[in-house]
Parts: structure tokens; sequence; C-alpha cells
């Protein structure tokens, strides 16, 4: 009896597992079907794509970058996101690293992570290792890239060259490029740097479309970072990203304080990650807009002066401004420490781009730029009043 039940569990199994196997296949094939003309899709209803861009060194994330992309405008911002970012990881409900869920043989979780902590939905990923870097860099016919003085390795980059000024870099500088970013003095610096390797290659893109179009380099280009796009969707992509205002891209980083945790250095965003959600959220509606001052903001210059009194807050409110993607330019003292309320002066007249830094911070208080004395050094000036908490103006 025992031999005839294991039997006919036995010949049972086979179609089941037959029908496990014919399930899986056509999830397989429904989900590559759905991926196809994705961008297009998101064109026709005028959406928001976001993109995780990931540079691996020694098989590890040291540059994560964010594309938030309106592939029916044309417009585009990146947002840096630290690997020593110090979050609470809700697939391991634990205080971490971000690069902590890195897995390089499948990245979902990792994705799947800052996505949440963002709140903003990521539709996919792209990893570059340092092989299919220096390869799509060399397809490309190299980056242009500037480079203020020569370098030449030690401690802290190993193995560099560089030369300084406007260079074009192959994949193999390319690769020395990212390790002379990560050797970067201070975060700003190493964040810029890293960036304005993305941006090249972008640029780059752009430049070589018309000879990528008339042969097979568009697909040779989307082959080369791992993804969990199908090909086909990888080269749609890579053609959409060659129409990129690239000198339009806003660029973005997550600001907060480093703090040693489990023996580590890592970063934890300000306000718990609020200020970053706000700014990818804000980024978001900026792009989607058809006003063309909204995306001036990535060259708007801001003057942030102390009228409160507090030591530091002027440097606080810089970071933040700078944390949207703003340019501040000078930071100093009022004429005094009076002022009750943060007031902001409009010295350019671009009242688009004036609203969007007076949301950042929620100010309803301005003046009249003409009576403010001297020469100004920025498109805004913003004095701090004692209402400014370091995030909003508490009370306008």
């Amino acid at each position: 009896m025992i031999t005839f039940k294991t039997g006919i569990l036995k010949r049972s199994a086979v179609p089941l597992a037959i029908i496990l196997a014919v399930a899986l296949i056509g999830g397989f094939f429904i989900l590559r079907l759905t991926q196809r003309g994705i961008v297009s899709a998101v064109i026709r209803k005028d959406e928001a794509m976001g993109i995780l861009i990931v540079f691996e060194k020694d098989k590890k994330p040291v540059s994560n970058q964010l594309l938030i992309w309106y592939p029916s405008r044309r417009k585009a911002a990146i947002m840096d996101i630290p690997p020593s970012m110090g979050i609470i990881l809700k697939s391991a409900d634990k205080m971490s690293s971000i690069d902590s869920v890195y897995d390089r043989n499948n990245p979902s979780r990792f994705v799947k992570e800052i996505g949440d902590y963002l709140k903003f939905p990521i539709n996919g990923w792209l990893v570059y290792d340092e092989a299919s870097l220096a390869k799509t860099i060399d397809l490309l016919g190299g980056v242009q890239i500037f480079i203020p003085d020569p370098v030449l390795g030690d401690e802290t980059a190993k193995g560099v060259s560089l030369p300084g000024g406007s260079v074009v870099l192959d994949g193999d500088k390319a690769n020395q490029y990212l390790r002379y970013a990560l050797s970067a003095d201070n975060y700003t610096e190493e964040i810029n740097r890293k960036q304005k390797l993305l941006i090249s290659m972008l640029s780059q893109l752009a430049q070589q479309a018309d000879t990528l179009g008339k042969s097979h380099g568009f697909k040779l280009i989307a082959s080369q970072p791992r993804s969990d796009f199908s090909p086909g969707t990888r080269e749609e992509l890579f053609r959409h990203f060659a129409e990129i205002d690239v000198d339009m891209i806003i660029t973005q980083f997550i600001s907060g304080s480093f703090r040693t945790f489990e023996d580590r250095k890592l970063l934890f965003p300000y306000y718990d990650g609020e200020l970053a959600r706000d700014v990818v959220n804000q980024t978001a509606k900026a792009l989607g807009t058809d006003d063309s001052g909204t995306m001036q903001k990535a060259v708007v210059t801001i003057e942030v002066l102390n009228g409160s009194g507090e030591k530091g807050l002027a440097n606080t409110a810089a970071t933040l401004f700078e944390s949207y993607g703003y340019k501040v330019v000078s930071v100093g003292n009022a004429p005094s420490f009076d002022y009750e309320k943060t007031i902001m002066y409009d010295n350019d007249g671009d009242k688009g781009a004036f609203q969007q830094v007076a949301g950042a911070i929620s100010c309803k208080n301005f003046g009249d730029a003409a009576s403010l004395p001297g020469l100004r050094k920025a498109n805004i000036t913003v004095i701090l009043g004692k209402d400014f908490n370091g995030r909003y103006c508490v009370g306008q």
C-alpha cells in the first residue's frame, strides 16, 4: 500500500513540475513582452522614469546615481546615493549602510531599499563593473572631463595617472578617474567628480548618436552593463538617453552628517531622509512642467546671510540649498541679527526659479531687491530670520 501511494505521488509530481516550468517560462516571456516599448509608453503617458546607475569597484558599489528622467521632455536630473548612507533597512529590519544589502548578482533588493527610502519608484537598474565601464567608454570614443591639475597616484588613489586640463579619457583612464573621485578630500567634491563621469558619458552618447545609429552601436553600448531590463529594452533606453538635454541636467545629492557606526563612517541623512525625499519629489515635478524657467535652477545662484544671530545657521541653509541643486556663492552675516522673519530678494527677475527656492524653505516673505545696498553676488539673496529652524521658515 505504501509503495502504491509513493508511485502515485511520483507520477503526479511530473505533470505538476511541467506546469510549474511552463508557468515560469511563460512569466519570463510576459515580463520581456511587457518591457518592450517601456520608454515609448512612458513618453505617451508623459511620466517620469527612475533608473539607478551603479558603478562598481572590486565588486562593490562605489557610485550610485539615480537618474530621474522625463523622456518626453528630454529633461533629467541625477541624485547621488552614497553607498555609506545609514538607514533602517526594511528588508533586514535593522540600521546599517545601504550597501550592506548589495548583491552584485542581483541588485534588485538594494535598488528596492533605495526606492522605498526615497518613496520614489525606480523602474530598473544598470550596473557597470570596471571592465564594462572601460568597454563602454572606448565604444563612445572616450569621455571629455576637466581635471584642474595633473594627478599622480598616492596612497588614496593608487595607480592613478591623469593629465590636467580638459582631457579625453579612454576606458582605462575613466576607471582611474573613478578612483580619483573616491579619493576626494571632501564629500561634496567626491560627488561632483562621480556625477561628472556619468554626465560626460551621456554627453558623448548624444554626440555619437548619429554614428551609433548607423551601425549596431547602440546595441553594443546597451549590452555592456548588467541590468534587469531585457536587451531590447536596454537598447531602447540608450537611444532615448542620447536625446537628453545634457546641458540642463540637474545634479543633486543627499545631505547629512557623518557618524561612526559599527566601526564604519556612515552618512545619516538630515531629518531622517525627509529632505532627500522632498528634493526627489520636487525635482520630478519640476522636470514634468512646461515652464522652462524651472529647469534653470541648475545654474541659479544664492547668497545666504544670517540675520538671526544663531551661529552656523547660514551654513546649514547653504547645505540645504545645495542638496536641491542650487549653487550657493556667498555665505555671511546680515547687517544686523534683528531679523524676526526670513526675507528673500529676487535680484534677477526669474520668477519661476525664485518661487522654487522660496518653496524649498517655505518662505513667503519677499522684499524689493532695489532696496538692498551694494552689488548683489547672486540671483537670489536670502536673509535668515529667527523663524528659520534649519529646514523651514516657521509660521510664515
